[in-house]
């Protein structure tokens, strides 16, 4: 008997042993994969396995090593399994996922073969193949060809029309925790040439990245190919793919469409594992949209009529509802003296009512505009690709760079309408500033004064201001920093501390917090800038958790540090940046004050080397507003007997 008893406890142990543990990274057929087993590609890199929600279970592929579990795929995201138990099966002509009860839940593409065998690939792929090569060219299935929310590098998302019209596109989760479809998606769509992504809420357009010009899409001139990360548009006639390429191993890149409807580039940190943002769109309000309706452009949240158009209403123009757009001043008639408008630095117009035709130099372009009286503008995309546009221009907005023009058709000859000059920033005095600062100022002054913008941009035509701040909850900041903990601290002095916080789903931030009850009031000054302002140099305020004697604010996390901490560091061996580096911080630092002073008549009050931060791409923003102040309208000046800012 107790040999008996030992025999059944050794048998047991190796069936839960057998259950829990599997290191492989294939699957074949007559061989299911439990729920409690995974498998784990050759690197290490991703699992394929069940994970539970609530009372469902779901089959998915997650990033191995980083924490919080970060999934970037689920097989039957619409059709849980309850209560567990379920198993993956590998058959001659299906991947197939059953539920404790043997019903089948979910299905991959059928397939004819007698040796399947499944791999999950270290790119985080589940391919299907006919042999034992993992790396055929052509997979009888793959997981990569049906895209959740999460777009990998090597993956795509596009359409192919031939010989029926089929969509790859990534749809968002419902929530933060439940995977189930939701209703942001982003897609290709075979109506616009060149191709662009679309941002949808269900059927409604929120957002276009504007079309693929060979470099990258004219809606986003900041996101390039760089050493890191190359950006992929593959066209021909019945299809369209984009994808994204990593160019360093030690990091992987993700491209989510997020259940928030904002769709997320994120990098991860080799030092901690951690997700860190590199850049989200929609950004802005002109990123909505045709936010300023037809024939009007949008700029830093401003919208204004296209040459030769004025407010279709101005009466709900002046009250700043701009969806009705611009009508022309007066009929253009066709004839060999029209002339064309040059808008430069633009997010071209939708592109559903243009044609495009290839081959093409710019005046080819312009020739084809002017034998057609319906041609209300044209651009050269990528070359030689140009774009016709008949009737209203929608969805048009100005960058202070980027590579695509925008010829818009006028009544005489104008071959380029800079605009009026940008206003002059107002002078600030500050004490002590130290000669890096004060350089920067004086360039930004002289932008300012040189610097001419496709269109006279307004103050009064502003859509609107940013929502107002989110209010934290304290013990959920309290989770993000480990209770404030010490080493979880970036700076300190005797008044605040700034502490480096991480959320699930969401990251890393950075939190501050006063130490005493001086500088409250610079406090909620802040708060109270910082919310009206969205900008990509000015620094992002996440919310904010004031009283119950807590004063708290948190913002995106700066993993570049303070323009200070880069320039006159302890550290001899520490990499300073280069002249064009430089050169790039100087001009995002200007644009922000430009947005400042422009549209909000904010004077800063403070700006210092340590109150200027960096992203890890040396993208700089300006931060600490407990100084700032507002000008009234059609104040340009204003005395202050108190000492302000750097001493």
């Amino acid at each position: 008997m107790p040999k008996a008893l030992l025999l059944l406890a050794v048998l047991l142990l190796a069936a839960r042993l057998g259950r829990t543990q599997q290191p492989n990274d294939s699957l074949t057929t007559g061989q299911p994969l439990l729920d409690g087993q995974t498998l784990i590609s050759a690197q290490g890199t991703f699992t394929l396995g069940f994970f539970p929600n609530g009372d469902n279970t779901y089959l998915g592929i997650w990033f191995n090593n980083m924490k919080p579990r970060t999934v970037i795929w689920v097989a039957n995201r619409d059709a849980p399994i309850k209560g567990g138990n379920g198993s993956l099966t590998l058959s001659t002509n299906s991947l197939d996922l059953l539920d404790r009860r043997g019903n089948s839940v979910w299905s991959s593409s059928s397939f004819s073969t007698n040796s399947p065998q499944a791999f999950l690939l270290d790119s985080g792929n589940l391919v299907i193949n006919d042999s034992m090569l993992s790396e055929a060219p052509n997979p009888l299935w793959q997981s990569f060809a049906e895209p959740c929310d999460t777009l990998l590098s090597g993956m795509t998302i596009g359409y192919d029309k031939s010989p029926t019209i089929q969509y790859m596109q990534l749809k968002s989760w419902k929530s933060v925790s439940d995977p189930s479809t939701g209703s942001y998606s982003i897609t290709l769509d075979p109506r616009r040439r060149p191709p662009e992504l679309l941002l949808f809420n269900d059927t409604t357009l929120l957002y276009r990245t504007g079309p693929w010009n060979g470099q990258g899409f004219s809606g986003q001139p900041y996101l390039k190919t760089t050493n890191k990360l190359a950006f992929n548009m593959s066209v021909h006639d019945d299809s369209a793919y984009y994808s994204f390429t990593s160019l360093d191993s030690s990091v992987q890149w993700r491209f989510v469409m997020s259940s928030d409807g904002l769709a997320h580039r994120w990098y991860s940190n080799p030092s901690n594992d951690a997700w860190v943002e590199y850049w989200h769109w929609p950004q802005n309000q002109c990123d909505s949209y045709a936010l300023c309706g037809p024939n009007a452009a949008c700029y830093n949240d401003v919208c204004r009529c296209l040459q030769e158009f004025v407010p279709k209403s101005p009466n709900d123009w002046n009250q700043r509802n701009f969806t009705g757009g611009c009508v022309r001043n007066a009929l253009l008639s066709c004839s060999s003296a029209n002339g064309f408008d040059r808008l430069q630095h633009v997010k071209v117009p939708d592109t559903l009512n243009a044609i495009m035709v290839g081959g093409k130099s710019l005046d080819d372009c312009k020739e084809l505009c002017l034998k057609n009286c319906s041609c209300s503008a044209y651009a050269l995309l990528g070359g030689s690709n140009c774009i016709v546009w008949s009737g209203d221009l929608v969805d048009v907005v100005l960058f202070v760079d980027g590579i695509n023009d925008l010829y818009t058709r006028v009544s005489h000859n104008n071959p380029s309408h800079p605009g009026p000059s940008v206003a002059t920033i107002v002078s600030v005095s500050i004490v002590g500033v130290l000669l890096a600062i004060s350089a920067i100022l004086g360039f930004c002054y002289h932008r300012s004064r040189q610097k001419h913008l496709p269109l006279a941009l307004e103050q009064d035509h502003a859509p609107g201001s940013k929502p107002a701040a989110k209010n934290l909850d304290l013990d959920g900041i309290r989770v993000a920093t480990n209770n404030f903990a010490n080493q979880n601290c970036i700076f300190s002095t005797r008044s605040r501390t700034i502490f480096k916080g991480t959320l699930p789903n969401f990251g890393d931030l950075a939190v501050k917090r006063l130490n005493t009850e001086v500088g409250h009031e610079e406090l909620k000054n802040e708060v109270k800038m910082l919310a009206r302002l969205e900008h990509p140099n000015i620094i992002r305020m996440l919310g904010s958790c004031i009283g119950n004697n807590e004063n708290v604010i948190c913002y995106e996390y700066m993993p570049g540090g303070s323009l200070d901490a880069v320039f006159f560091a302890e550290d001899e061996k520490s990499a300073v940046p280069d002249w064009p580096s430089r050169l790039h911080i100087m001009q995002g630092i200007c644009e922000g004050l430009l947005y400042l002073h422009e549209h909000f008549r904010i004077i800063h009050r403070d700006i210092d080397p340590s109150n200027i931060l960096l992203t890890e791409c040396m993208i700089p923003k300006i931060s600490d507003f407990g100084l700032a102040t507002k000008l009234d309208q059609g104040q340009s000046e204003g005395n202050d007997e108190k000492f302000r800012g750097t001493r």
